[in-house]
């Protein structure tokens, strides 16, 4: 009878996989509670396949509907009425339509089989097909970490009816593809008294995860009386592909509380996620030893405030930049700071930047890298930059004698740029702005100095890497045998490998053909372990012009090198994660060794993580 019963629930599963309405139906009726029809049925497929709903389509619309609606609203930044309106319509109607796959095991909601562990569904989107929820590791397990993020700094100060940036969380993926399900954060006072909503954004693509708005006591969870308030947003659509890094921007408005002056703590972050295995887990990100908060923001009340900076979303992220070995190269982009000046217009007149270089091994003097830097805004050049005095590979630079309207509550982006000296190469160089009334001059409407309410933060634009070649890395993988699977006397020994592919740029770059010359191997956490390089070759051997010693990428093409190693001694933590891999490819740009060049940003999949278990995590090929 036992055996009965299961083939007939095994039987059921499939003919409802089978029969299930697709969630991309077309919408064209205000649906509300007591609605019934197909309609309904197909908004209850549709909201069930998001986990919204946990109960079977029944084609009436009852409570849980209801529920399920506000929650969907919420994701899609629309008002949380519970009712299908024509906002709510439109939205359903965009999205994708949903096939289910025949499977069985796949009920009500199902990412993947109870069965046979396959997706239960497939989404049809522009460019393809793609597994539930975006996931293209199906049947890979793996892990999501979340980590303070450095996109927004702390202490920012905000007034009533202001909106800015207030936190942000890095999420890091492991072997699998992680589809985030939902999000939370605490914070050590009361938000709805002080903040009118909360939003979350892909600092990466710029696309809004999740919105809150009319935040009130009902949008949190008191989980300590009177210190910690905790507000859970539902999330759709978003992915973090495996071994990549995803930053999340937590935006706010400040309503007109009139309240006075507090400093509002955000004690923890949590995020969950499912891994191509249909796995759930939760990861949470709590202030370090010492510390009460990961992140922190001040609301200023009714007075006024002059000036709020930030880092801009189109500052360069960390890159190499192709310098000429023949002429001066112009208009390379440095960093680019928004400002805004905050309840009254200003003026802004003077500007002092910290601008830093260095070699491969030394510091390096800016004022021989640059030829000149300036201040931008828009087209507009606003000024000529005056270098000070040089130390230790610092060197300030001074923007004066011009005048910028910033109107109020505008925000302004200015841009740093430079034109970097011939023959320049195997240099980094990276721009900072401290933020305080030093290097910040200006007047407000009202002809007093300009106040810095978020004075202290530090904003620094990303390492970009001056290279004569111009050279890029891609399709990068890297392997590690089990650990100790060998042993030598009383040595453990365990062997990696690995690949990629480098890109010249308008000029030929040589890779040496020592490995230990030409890769540098990363051990973290790992005590009494040495990483040997043994061997380095090009995929297609040794060419008829590769130098003695050499292998040579000719300007404009690609070659794939691939390398071997040991480890020896090695030993897994008993309490964290190692890292083992590539940290730094070397080159030249002639085979004199004159101008030496390295990459060492951008290389996650040439690194490997291992952990208590005794085995590795391989991140497979990932484009960098």
């Amino acid at each position: 009878m036992k055996r009965f019963s299961t083939i007939l629930m095994l039987v059921l599963a499939f003919a409802f996989a089978v029969t299930a309405s697709a969630a991309g139906d077309t919408f064209t009726k205000t649906l509300k509670k007591g609605s019934t029809g197909a309609e309904v049925t197909a908004l209850q497929t549709l909201l069930a396949s998001k986990g919204l709903l946990s109960v079977s389509p029944t084609g009436y619309f009852g409570n849980l509907t209801v529920a399920a609606v506000k929650a969907y609203q919420t994701s899609k930044g629309i008002s949380a009425v519970g009712q299908v309106g024509p906002a709510t319509r439109a939205a359903l109607n965009a999205e994708g339509t949903t096939v289910s796959t025949g499977v069985a095991g796949c009920g009500a909601g199902a990412m993947f089989s109870s069965v046979t562990g396959q997706a239960c569904t497939t989404t049809t989107t522009t460019g393809g097909t793609t597994a539930t929820g975006g996931i293209k590791t199906v049947g890979v397990a793996g892990s999501l970490d979340i980590a303070k993020g450095s996109a927004v700094g702390n202490g920012t100060t905000y007034n009533d009816g202001q909106s800015g940036s207030i936190t942000s969380f890095d999420l890091k993926a492991g072997a699998s593809d992680e589809a985030v399900t939902a999000m939370s954060v605490d914070f050590n006072q009361r938000p709805w008294l002080y903040m009118s909503s909360l939003t979350f954004v892909n600092q990466q693509t710029g696309a809004t995860i999740a919105t809150v708005s009319g935040l009130s006591a009902a949008n949190f969870t008191e989980i300590t009386v009177g210190s910690d308030y905790r507000i859970t947003v539902p999330v759709t659509g978003m992915v973090v592909p495996a071994g990549q890094r995803v930053t999340v921007i937590v935006n706010t408005t400040f309503g007109t509380s009139n309240r006075t002056t507090q400093m509002i703590l955000i004690t923890r972050a949590d995020v969950r996620a499912v891994d191509g295995t249909g796995v759930t887990t939760t990861n949470s990100l709590v202030p370090a030893s010492g510390s009460t908060n990961v992140g922190s923001v001040n609301y200023g009340g009714t007075s006024n405030s002059s000036l709020i900076v930030t880092l801009d979303a189109s500052s360069p992220l960390s890159t190499i930049v192709q310098t000429s070995v023949s002429a001066v190269t112009n208009n390379v982009p440095l960093a680019v700071y928004t400002l805004k000046s905050q309840n009254i217009n200003s003026t802004l007149q003077g500007l002092t930047v910290n601008v830093s270089t260095a070699g491969t091994s030394t510091t390096v003097d800016p004022t021989t890298v640059f030829q000149n830097i300036q201040l931008v805004a828009g087209s507009t050049v606003l000024s000529n930059g005056t270098f000070g005095t040089v130390t230790n590979g610092v060197v300030p630079v001074t923007f004066n004698n011009f005048n910028l309207n910033l109107a109020q509550d505008v925000y302004v982006p200015l841009k740093i740029v430079a034109s970097i000296q011939k023959n320049i190469s195997a240099v980094t160089a990276s721009t900072s702005l401290t933020v305080n009334t030093t290097n910040i001059v200006g007047i407000d409407a009202n002809s007093n100095s300009l106040t810095i309410n978020s004075a202290g933060t530090v904003v620094s634009s990303a390492i970009q890497q001056l290279s004569a070649s111009g050279a890029t890395v891609s399709t990068a993988s890297f392997s590690v045998s089990n650990p100790g699977s060998n042993t030598t006397g009383n040595s453990k020994v365990t062997n990696f490998s690995g690949s990629f592919t480098i890109v010249a740029g308008n000029n030929p770059l040589y890779i040496s053909r020592t490995a230990s010359t030409a890769l540098t191997p990363a051990l973290s956490n790992i005590a009494s372990t040495s990483a040997t390089l043994l061997n380095i070759t090009a995929g297609n051997g040794v060419l008829s012009n590769d130098p003695t010693g050499f292998y040579q990428v000719t300007p404009g093409t690609s070659r794939i090198f691939s390398f071997n190693g040991t480890l020896q001694n090695i030993t897994a933590s008993s309490t964290n994660s190692v890292t083992v891999g590539i940290s730094k490819i070397s080159f030249t740009d002639d085979t004199n060794n004159a101008i030496k060049s390295s990459i060492s940003t951008g290389l996650d999949a040439l690194n490997a993580y291992f952990g208590v278990a005794n085995s590795f995590v391989n991140l497979g090929t990932q484009s960098l």
